[in-house]
């Protein structure tokens, strides 16, 4: 199941034990925040007087060596006249006076010399900033690996063409876009979408004191001055609950879109940010992390978070380094029973024995940088069995099949297994949405699985199986409301905006923001609700924050599409391909545009170059078999509807269309087939299933139409053309 292309044609503290550790998952009710004063940016000097013991801590950490300027004191990386090369890219690095260089390909295809001015992380692989025209700054694809001193490229799988996004002059190694408001403290990203330029500024150029605690300089004043009133609140303070801490750590430690020009340390995570859901490619089916997800979507996941443990449990918070080592960190919270082979069934102290080997899995990103799964989950070779999702088994053992560990599993441990959310997300991911409703239902599950739930859901659910879900736009979770809206912004057909309206008040941004965009498709009276307004103009503001991203420019397409602008969404697509020619959602969106407009021959180049980029996409198919119908080229519709049976997504109407096609074309067996495939993905609609009994009826296979027609009565009891087919039936037989 993968994202449905939206197809508009008119759119880091003292540390705190864990406590006692509960079984379980705990139901998560919404953190508060408290207001940050306003205040002013002091630097992490101004902190280290009265806070030394902190202060020295961070002296080091990778915060601390987030960013620096390239010199002596910094740069790990060989530029002793070294020459490496990858994937047919040549480097070499060099000094000159007291800088450093390096030449290598340039966007152009050219080999040029580029000043390296910025250092970027530290160990396991330290990076390096590269000034480039318009206030951008680009980060180099070859890096310095620290464990085996030796140039590496971080992209080694992929042999990039310099027109790619991917390219290392391109958007994805944007510093000012992709990296800088997580490695720096106040960033301010100041992109010019007109000039196409940037003025990024920073308050300090790492992670420093007020990056997590948030502006100082009230702070600062009441201790140097008299000290009267309340002492002055910061955004990340001692006494804050566990789920607030890691709500706000994971302002940096997520995959997310940022949803506001800057962050200013007031309101809450989804103020500023949309983070990323458990779906395929970005996590493995069951929620194991797949990509980058930088932890927080992991851990929220967790057990633990339910049980209020938080990074700061078993993390220094100014060092980041671990309080303990090996089992003896675990076993701060959990009894001594589990570090034994009584509970693991591995010899002691081997590695085999230790926790995180079976309940933290990992994997190596960029090159050589291996990040531990922060699920904490008891591995389950028997979803492996079932679904092919990977267990922490045979990760190790891996000369063993799935069923042997899943045996051994249930010959040590029985038959029973955890409750988790992951059997029903698996269920539904492969069809079963009463699993995805359930799911959704009960909040005693991660709100993060819910809501994928909800996303799945909504991909392939009747218009009577999403109004079951309209509910939950007032679920107490912020991310469960503005899934829903998401949900039904993609089916008309279900009537929601009543339900809504009131969302474009709600406390949240983002959920403001999707009841915005909602709104602007398919509420023709939101123009004149005040509210409407004044959330519209943050969802502007989102977009315009992201308009450096394809996705900012697709997402402005849509809306101009919403309000009836077609040459500003023309542009917008086109500006979108511009920065990423295989952002396909708005080459999609561009194709359909234009077909409406007449410019049949380019829609259909366009649909055709998404084919070739992405050959097993069934989107792409679906749409060009639609076009082909209409210009009256049978063929080519057929052949591109059946394609986009095969393919994934599916796709309810591709089904339908092409069973349709058939039964005109007198094809009635094939017709039957067709309508039964999709039984294997859907609930039977009311029109597949018409169009099943028309073709078992034009087989002359009249005993299976007439079972046909007695669900189309159980669905449709009032329709009196049902019956009067149901009868004739009855008498052919």
């Amino acid at each position: 199941m993968k994202n449905v292309i939206y197809l508009v044609s008119g759119i880091v503290l003292l540390l705190v034990g864990c406590g006692k550790k509960q079984e379980g998952y705990q139901p998560s009710a919404p953190t508060s925040v408290t207001p940050v004063q306003k205040a002013e940016f002091v630097g992490a000097d101004a902190c280290k007087a009265c806070h030394e013991e902190a202060y020295h801590a961070w002296q080091g950490s990778h915060h601390d060596d987030a960013m620096k300027i390239a010199d002596s004191s910094t740069v790990k990386g060989d530029f002793n006249n070294i020459k490496y090369s990858s994937n047919g890219v040549d480097y070499y690095f060099f000094q000159k006076s007291n800088d450093y260089y390096v030449n290598t390909q340039d966007g152009d295809g050219e080999y040029k010399d580029f000043k390296v001015e910025y250092t970027f992380g530290v160990t396991p692989l330290q990076q390096y900033l590269i000034p480039f025209p318009n206030g951008a700054y680009q980060t180099l694809q070859a890096a310095w690996d620290d464990q085996e001193n030796k140039w590496f490229d971080v992209q080694s799988r992929f042999k990039i063409d310099t027109a790619e996004w991917l390219h290392w002059t391109r958007g994805a190694a944007r510093w000012n876009t992709m990296c800088a408001d997580c490695h720096s403290t106040n960033v301010h990203k100041n992109y010019n979408a007109k000039e196409d330029s940037y003025h990024t500024t920073f308050s300090e150029i790492n992670v420093a004191c007020e990056s997590c605690h948030g502006p100082g300089s009230t702070h600062v004043n009441y201790y140097k001055e008299s000290q009267d009133g309340p002492k002055p609140k910061f955004y990340m303070s001692a006494d804050m609950g566990s789920k607030e801490l890691v709500d706000k750590c994971a302002r940096c430690h997520s995959r997310r879109g940022q949803i506001t020009p800057y962050f200013d340390y007031e309101g809450s995570y989804l103020d500023h940010y949309q983070p990323a859901l458990l779906t395929e490619n970005v996590y493995e089916l069951d929620g194991q992390i797949q990509d980058e997800d930088y932890v927080y979507g992991s851990f929220i996941q967790s057990k633990m978070y339910h049980n209020n443990v938080s990074c700061r449990d078993c993390h220094d918070v100014h060092s980041l380094k671990l309080k303990k080592q090996g089992n003896s960190l675990c076993l701060q919270c959990h009894e001594p029973k589990y570090d034994s082979p009584t509970h693991h069934k591995h010899k002691i102290n081997t590695e085999a024995s230790q926790c995180i080997n079976c309940h933290m899995t990992g994997k190596t990103y960029m090159g050589n940088d291996f990040r531990r799964d922060h699920s904490f989950r008891v591995p389950r070779p028997d979803q492996t069995v079932k679904y092919g999702t990977p267990n922490a088994c045979n990760s190790c053992h891996a000369d063993k099949s799935a069923k042997w560990a899943s045996d051994i599993i249930v010959k040590e441990y029985g038959t029973e297994r955890p409750d988790h959310f992951s059997d029903l997300l698996l269920a539904g991911y492969h069809g079963n949405n009463d699993d995805l409703l359930q799911l959704i239902m009960n909040s005693k599950y991660p709100v993060v699985a819910r809501a994928t739930a909800v996303n799945y859901y909504g991909q392939s659910a009747s218009a009577q199986e999403l109004q079951q879900i309209t509910r939950f736009l007032r679920d107490s979770a912020a991310l469960i409301r503005g899934e829903t809206v998401r949900a039904l912004s993609n089916r008309p057909d279900v009537p929601a905006h009543q339900l809504i309206q009131p969302l474009i008040r709600d406390s949240v941004r983002l959920v403001r923001i999707t009841a915005a965009q909602y709104m602007a498709r398919l509420d023709p009276q939101a123009a004149n609700n005040p509210a409407y307004k004044e959330a519209m103009k943050e969802n502007l503001a989102s977009m315009q924050m992201q308009a450096d991203f394809a996705s900012g420019q697709h997402a402005l397409g849509i809306y101009y599409e919403g309000i009836g602008n077609t040459p500003a969404a023309i542009t917008a697509y086109r500006r979108a391909l511009d920065i990423d020619d295989h952002y396909n959602q708005a080459k999609m969106n561009l194709a359909l545009i234009l077909y409406n407009q007449g410019e049949t021959e380019e829609a259909i180049a366009l649909y055709l170059d998404v084919i070739r980029q992405e050959p097993d996409y069934s989107y792409s198919y679906y749409m060009l078999g639609l076009l082909y119908n209409e210009q009256g080229d049978l063929p080519k519709a057929m052949k591109h509807l059946s394609l986009a049976t095969q393919k994934q997504p599916p796709i309810p109407r591709a089904f339908y269309n092409y069973a349709t096609l058939l039964y005109q074309q007198q094809n009635f067996a094939e017709a039957v087939i067709v309508a039964q495939e999709s039984e294997l993905y859907f609930m039977l609609s009311e029109e597949m299933l018409y169009v099943k009994l028309l073709s078992q009826m034009g087989a002359e296979d009249y005993e299976a139409a007439l079972r046909s027609c007695q669900q189309l009565i159980e669905m449709a009891p009032n329709n009196q053309q049902y019956r009067q087919m149901f009868s004739q039936l009855k008498v052919k037989l």
